[in-house]
């Protein structure tokens, strides 16, 4: 791998600090879930300590928004656990962090990512030092003493020892109209006003404005002015314009994020809206206050911005805000929450395409879906800016007509039909309705579009399984994506004959020609399928320079696995093979589990007992993602819950359809945290047991059992309303 390669590949896997791991943790208290597999008692106890395990090393909570879904389903039935971190039990923890997430005025849900210098709403690359050198892609300048710039920029900077983007190499560059520069002053640029539309001019550029959807100016001021409401802007030179003009201007606002510091603004311009902003920039002008005024501004940095905006934000925010709602019952919270909903839902609708195409055809600049390179003979042309991320899998350019995307819409559709009739159904909730509501018969009218599109657009029929995307250029992508097809059976996209194809292939049944993986080599890291099947050297984000350096599997996107995922695996084979097939495979993992604790935890096996691949997360590369970042790897015992035991919360009930295994005479699952009441649930073949050992006097639960036959229809179907502590058979 390049030089280059490798301070892109440390920058994707350091989300979090090197840390140092230990398996020791403390006893889970006696009303935190216990999962019951009798006669096979061994695998429930496994899958009991995993969740615990899983939940209490999780390395802390926040409104990070991609691996939201992923965390609601995980832990808001989980009783008795108290978040280490913030002293909180988890659900109080979720609330507070749903709470929190941003929505812009448009409609677009934050990342809430970590600091960097890329887009603030956006994931956190990539970023304007990303250019392979080509200068025309991305500037920027950072008004701090080289060793003294943050982040990843920073250490971009250091490496390279390009210190003309630093400090004061970086102010002489610029020419100023009533300012007087101060220098660096707390490593930022200090300006004094001395008269009126004080303003900074750039150096000669040339930058390809298609290329650069946004610029950023990290800045603050302490001013006396006379006049108020008078917006600073942006103004540029194109190739061939002799001066500025208002005719190529963007006014831009004194706006705070999440990454600010206090009292600083990091004004993110979106000047791909403006139609002069195209062809050649040769200069930018920055006009800090148009009019009269006196004081000081001071500049931390100013810089091009990629749009590193995700698709997934937006259904992700609903699903995760009705997963809370559904188990809790909180209408204070649905309250506060449904109009970002609704406007979160609206935005995909508008913006990303959803009403117009029935599915994501992604519009921003970049997520085009386009590889980041072609390859000339044993040479790489890279494709600056194109093949940008939009999801968990941040390498991958999904984009385009995107299917991992449409797959969320279509769920989040489902969800807010679910949302809005329940709304309607209570109006003692006085929960709003509204100029932003939504027919929720014409959401599922909509979403039944949707999935119809999706099955035709996205289906390879030749191999029986759905690809990712189609990008700009009418081309599709399919490297054997398990999660992609996984979550079409999940959200409910794929038609039952698609989904049997599906599953003959990820279980190795059925061999697809020319893939890399196939048969049982699928599931070669034992506790979870990989992440692909097929080799992929050249479908990549731009900056992911040599991919074909790293082994095959060495990469978890690229043939690796992530155990949390093993939960859709599990649920698609019980829901569409059978779940004695679901519970063997269950059984594999938990046998896995077993030998690794065995071992001395995940790290020292995978370091000594099987080197052959490594850990990604906590300071290491790596093809596996089982503990550190990977928060959802706590999914997998709630296929207990979702699964086996069938238990679905809606927003005025709690839904329970069994499928117990045939090797078991029943599955049970104590401490089930549901609205404030704590239930054990026992299922067997043709019974249904809870035991309310918790409920408040005010506020009864609904259960309705849905029995079925081995041909999937109902035989039995009862609904009852418990207000009282006690046992209850169905």
């Amino acid at each position: 791998m390049s030089k280059r390669g490798l301070e892109l590949f440390f920058l994707v896997i350091l989300f979090l600090p090197q840390i140092v791991l230990s398996d020791e943790l403390p006893t889970p208290p006696e009303d935190f879930p216990k999962i019951h597999t009798y006669p096979e008692e061994e695998v429930g106890s496994i899958m009991t300590n995993f969740l615990w395990y899983h939940l209490y090393k999780r390395l802390g909570n926040g409104p990070t928004v991609f691996n939201k879904e992923y965390l609601l389903t995980a832990d808001m039935w989980v009783n008795g656990f108290i978040e280490p971190h913030r002293n909180k039990y988890i659900q109080e923890v979720h609330r507070e962090d749903l709470l929190a997430i941003q929505i812009d005025e448009e409609g677009y849900v934050n990342c809430h990512q970590h600091f960097s210098h890329a887009h603030d709403w956006g994931w956190p690359f990539p970023l304007w030092t990303q250019t392979m050198g080509e200068e025309d892609k991305g500037i920027g300048w950072h008004f701090q003493p080289l060793e003294s710039v943050p982040g990843w920029v920073g250490d971009h900077l250091r490496r390279r020892k390009i210190t003309k983007a630093c400090g004061e190499e970086a102010i002489i560059q610029w020419s100023l109209e009533n300012l007087k520069s101060e220098g660096i002053i707390e490593k930022c640029w200090k300006l004094e006003v001395t008269g009126e539309y004080p303003s900074i001019i750039s150096p000669k550029l040339s930058l390809s404005a298609e290329i650069i959807p946004f610029f950023q100016i990290r800045w603050k001021k302490e001013i006396i002015s006379e006049t108020k409401g008078k917006l600073p802007y942006i103004e540029w030179r194109k190739k061939g314009d002799e001066s500025f003009s208002y005719e190529r201007r963007m006014y831009f606002y004194p706006e705070s994020t999440h990454l600010s510091k206090k009292g600083w603004y990091h004004s993110i311009i979106p000047l791909y809206k403006h139609p002069q902003w195209n062809g050649i920039i040769e200069q930018i002008r920055f006009c800090l206050y148009p009019g009269k005024c006196s004081g000081n501004f001071y500049i931390d940095s100013i810089f091009s911005v990629f749009d590193t905006r995700h698709t997934i934000n937006n259904p992700i925010y609903i699903l995760a805000c009705k997963l809370y709602f559904n188990w809790t019952g909180d209408i204070e919270f649905l309250k506060e929450t449904i109009n970002k909903m609704r406007m979160a839902l609206l935005y995909q609708m508008k913006v990303m395409g959803g009403e117009k195409y029935n599915c994501i055809v992604n519009p921003w600049i970049g997520h085009d879906g386009l590889p980041g390179f072609q390859r000339e003979g044993k040479n790489k042309k890279f494709a600056i800016g194109h093949g940008i991320g939009n999801n968990y899998w941040d390498l991958l350019p999904f984009g385009g007509y995107d299917l991992y995307a449409t797959n969320q819409y279509y769920a989040s559709l489902l969800a807010m039909a679910e949302i809005e009739e329940a709304i309607l159904n209570h109006p003692e909730w006085n929960v709003p309705t509204g100029a932003l509501s939504f027919d929720p018969k014409e959401l599922r009218k909509h979403a039944d579009m949707v999935r119809e599109k999706a099955r035709e657009t996205f289906w390879d029929t030749q191999k029986g399984r759905f690809f990712a995307c189609i990008d700009t250029a009418g081309n599709p992508h399919d490297y054997g994506f398990t999660f992609l097809n996984l979550d079409a059976i999940w959200y409910g996209i794929a038609s039952l004959e698609q989904s049997k194809q599906i599953m003959s292939w990820i279980t190795g049944e059925r061999i697809i020609e020319g893939d890399t993986s196939t048969g049982k080599d699928i599931y070669k890291w034992r506790f979870a399928p990989r992440a692909t099947t097929l080799r992929n050297e050249d479908w990549y984000i731009f900056c992911w320079t040599n991919p074909e350096k790293i082994e095959w599997g060495k990469q978890i996107q690229d043939g690796g696995a992530v155990l949390g995922f093993s939960f859709y695996d599990l649920w698609a084979r019980l829901k569409i093979i059978s779940p004695d097939n679901a519970w063997e495979r269950l059984r594999e993992i938990a046998d896995w589990e077993k030998k690794v604790k065995e071992f001395g935890g995940y790290r020292k096996y995978y370091e000594v007992k099987n080197p052959e691949n490594t850990l990604q997360g906590c300071g290491t590369p790596g093809g596996l993602g089982i503990d550190c970042e990977f928060y959802e790897s706590s999914l997998v015992p709630s296929i207990f819950i979702y699964g086996f035991l069938g238990i679905i919360p809606k927003p005025d009930k709690l839904e329970i359809t069994p499928r117990i295994p045939k090797s078991l005479k029943f599955i049970e699952v104590e401490n089930i945290l549901y609205r404030n009441s704590v239930l054990n649930v026992r299922a067997t073949h043709d019974e249904l047991i809870i035991e309310t050992k918790k409920i408040p006097k005010d506020l009864p639960i609904t259960i309705r059992y849905i029995l079925y036959n081995l041909e999937g229809k109902i035989i039995r179907e009862t609904e009852k309303l418990i207000s009282e502590i006690g046992k209850y058979s169905f």
